[in-house]
C-alpha cells in the first residue's frame, strides 16, 4: 500500500500543491470559465464537492500580483495556449469567501462579514499610493481600512474596490465569490434574513450588475436563489446548477478519477466499497462521487485497512434538514422515506429556484432543498411539469436517514404513554403486546431490508427512557440475544430474539427457528440473578409484528 499525501483539511488550490497532496486535475475548468460567453457565471454544487477548492484555483490563475505557472505544471490548462498567453496572471482579481458569515444575531453575523471585506481591502492597501484615485475613493478605502464602517460601506464595497482595482492595473477585474448562500443559510436559521438580505443584495448587484470595471463574475454556492430575491435587476446571469452537464465534472470526482486515486494509493480492490458509500450523484447527467467522503475514506484505510466507511457528512456539518422536513409534515412523508430509504425514487416536484425565507414553508421546497444540497440527487432529468424521481445517492446519506429517523422516532415515542405495552410484556400477553406494536409500527417511517436493524432500532426506541435497563446485542448464556429489557426493581427481566421475513408464509417457520435459538443457546442462563425471566420470539414483516412467548 503506497503512502501519499492527502488534502483532507486543506481547500486551497495552492496549499495542496506546494504541499505536494495528490491533486486531481480540475484546471479544465479555467478554459471552460474562459470560453463562456457569460460575464456572471453562478455554479450551484452539493456542499463538500470542492467548489473552494476551484474558486482558488481560478484565484491564482488570474491573480495578476502573482506568477503562477509553478503550481499548475504539468496540469491540462498548461496546454491551453491562449488561456496562458492572455488570462494567465493577467487580470485584478477580487475574491471573497463568505463560508464563515454566521452568528446567532446579526450583529455578530455582520461582524464577521466587516472582518473578511477589510481583510480583502489591506491585502490591497498599496492601492492608496496611487494619485490616479479619486479623492472619495481614497477616503472610502482609508475608512474600510481604519476597521470602523458598517453596512452602508460594505454594500459599495466590492464596486468601488473593482473601480479601484481597474484604474491601478488598467485592466477590468475577475471577481470571485465562494459560497455566495452560506450568510443566507444561516441567517434564516437563526432569524435575521431580511436584515442580511438587505446587505447582500446590494453588495452583489453593484458589483455584477452591467458593471463597466468587470471582466468576469463566478460565484459558487449550494442553491440557485431566485434572481427576485437577491439578484433583482441582474439579467446577465448565465446559471449551472446540478441539471446542467456544463461543468458537470469540473467539481465532485468522476468514476476513472477514483479508480486512478485507488490505483495510486494501492487500494483497487475497495472500489466497490467506495462506489456504494459515495458515488450515486446525478450531475447533468454525469454519475459523480463525492470528493470530501472518498478523500476522508482513503485517508482512513491508509491507515487501517480494515477500516469500515465512515458517514463524513455527519461529522463535518449539520444535518437538520432532514429533521426539519420530518417534523414539518409531521411524518406524513413517511412512504416516501420508507421508499428512499430502501433505494427506491420517488417523483416531486421540485424547484431550481428557491427563496430561503420559502424553504421550511411547505414540504415541496425541503425536497427541493434536499436535492440542491446532495442529500438527494436526480433520478430522471426535469419533466416540463418540474416533477421528477429523486432518490439517495449511496450508502452513506442512506445511514444518514437511518439514523435521523431512529433519532426522531426514538423523542417521539417517549411523549407517549406505554404502560400497557409493559404490563403486556411482564404478564406474557402476546396478542397485546403483537396488537401494540404493530399500531406503531404503522406509523414509523421504515427502512427493509436483509437484516433486522430497523426492527431492532424500532424495539430500543419504544423500551428506551421507561425506567428499565435496554441491553443490546449482549453475551448470555451461549449466544446472544437481541434485546434484553431488565426491571431490577421487581427482579425480572424480558429477553427478546427477532427475526424478519420476506415472505409471510415465512412468519411460523421463523418463530419456530427464533424460539429454538432461545432454548438451544440458553439465552435465560445470562441473567440467572433474576428471579423471573421471560422469553419472547418477534417476527417481523413488514410493519407488522407476529410475538410468541418462549417458555
Amino acid at each position: 500500500m503506497q503512502r501519499i499525501s492527502l488534502p483532507i483539511g486543506t481547500a486551497d488550490f495552492k496549499d495542496i500543491r506546494v504541499s505536494g497532496d495528490y491533486y486531481i486535475d480540475k484546471t479544465s475548468l479555467i478554459s471552460s470559465i474562459i470560453r463562456d460567453s457569460g460575464r456572471a457565471i453562478l455554479i450551484t454544487r452539493p456542499r463538500r464537492f470542492g467548489k473552494t477548492t476551484a474558486q482558488t484555483m481560478l484565484k491564482y490563475f488570474f491573480d495578476i500580483r502573482e506568477d503562477n505557472r509553478n503550481i499548475f505544471s504539468g496540469l491540462s490548462v498548461m496546454e491551453d495556449g491562449m488561456a496562458i498567453s492572455e488570462w494567465m496572471n493577467q487580470y485584478p482579481v477580487i475574491f471573497l469567501s463568505l463560508k464563515d458569515v454566521d452568528g446567532l444575531d446579526f450583529e455578530s453575523a455582520l461582524s464577521i462579514l466587516i472582518g473578511n471585506i477589510y481583510d480583502l481591502f489591506a491585502s490591497y492597501a498599496f492601492l492608496l499610493e496611487n494619485t490616479e484615485i479619486q479623492e472619495g475613493d481614497r477616503l472610502f478605502f482609508s475608512q474600510i481600512l481604519s476597521g470602523e464602517f458598517s453596512k452602508n460601506e460594505i454594500r459599495r464595497s466590492l464596486s468601488v474596490l473593482a473601480k479601484i482595482l481597474h484604474i491601478h492595473y488598467k485592466k477590468k477585474v475577475i471577481l470571485l465569490i465562494d459560497e455566495y448562500d452560506v450568510p443566507l443559510d444561516k441567517a434564516e436559521r437563526n432569524g435575521f434574513y431580511n436584515e442580511m438580505l438587505d446587505v447582500l443584495r446590494t453588495m452583489f448587484s453593484s458589483v455584477i450588475k452591467d458593471n463597466p470595471n468587470i471582466k468576469k463574475s463566478v460565484l459558487t454556492g449550494c442553491l440557485r436563489i431566485s434572481k427576485e430575491s437577491l439578484f433583482t435587476g441582474l439579467n446577465n446571469l448565465a446559471i449551472y446548477s446540478i441539471t446542467n452537464s456544463q461543468y458537470a465534472t469540473s467539481f465532485g470526482f468522476t468514476e476513472k478519477e477514483v479508480a486512478d486515486l485507488l490505483s495510486a494509493t494501492g487500494l483497487k480492490d475497495k472500489q466497490n466499497t467506495i462506489k456504494k458509500w459515495y458515488d450515486g450523484y446525478n450531475i447533468g447527467g454525469i454519475s459523480l462521487y463525492a470528493p470530501w467522503d472518498v478523500l476522508s475514506y482513503v485517508k482512513d484505510l491508509l491507515a487501517n485497512e480494515n477500516a469500515y466507511p465512515d458517514n463524513y457528512w455527519a461529522n463535518t456539518s449539520s444535518n437538520d434538514i432532514i429533521r426539519r422536513l420530518i417534523d414539518i409534515t409531521n411524518a406524513s412523508i413517511s412512504e416516501d422515506y420508507t421508499a428512499l430509504i430502501n433505494g427506491e425514487s420517488i417523483t416531486k416536484h421540485v424547484s431550481e429556484n428557491l427563496t430561503y425565507t420559502d424553504l421550511y414553508l411547505d414540504e415541496e421546497n425541503i425536497w427541493s432543498l434536499m436535492l440542491a444540497t446532495g442529500y438527494l440527487t436526480l433520478e430522471d432529468t426535469f419533466l416540463p411539469s418540474g416533477e421528477t424521481k429523486i432518490r439517495i445517492p449511496n450508502e452513506e446519506i442512506r445511514q444518514l436517514f437511518i439514523s435521523t429517523v431512529n433519532k426522531w422516532f426514538t423523542e417521539r415515542i417517549r411523549k407517549e404513554n406505554l404502560s400497557s405495552l409493559f404490563e403486556a410484556i411482564w404478564e406474557c400477553d402476546a396478542d397485546k403486546i403483537t396488537e401494540i406494536l404493530n399500531y406503531y409500527l404503522v406509523r414509523s417511517i421504515s427502512y427493509l431490508d436483509s437484516k433486522e436493524s430497523f426492527y431492532h432500532a424500532f424495539l430500543l426506541g419504544l423500551f428506551s427512557a421507561r425506567g428499565y435497563s435496554v441491553k443490546s446485542n449482549i453475551e448470555s448464556g451461549e449466544g446472544r440475544p437481541d434485546i434484553i429489557l431488565s426491571d431490577p426493581i421487581r427482579s425480572q427481566c424480558a429477553i427478546f430474539e427477532l427475526k424478519s421475513v420476506k415472505e409471510k408464509n415465512d412468519i411460523e417457520k421463523k418463530q419456530r427457528e427464533a424460539k429454538r435459538q432461545i432454548q438451544e443457546k440458553s439465552y435465560a442462563k445470562g441473567v440467572y440473578e433474576q428471579e423471573r425471566i421471560i422469553c419472547y420470539s418477534i417476527v417481523f414483516y413488514k410493519k407488522t409484528a407476529s410475538v410468541m412467548c418462549v417458555k
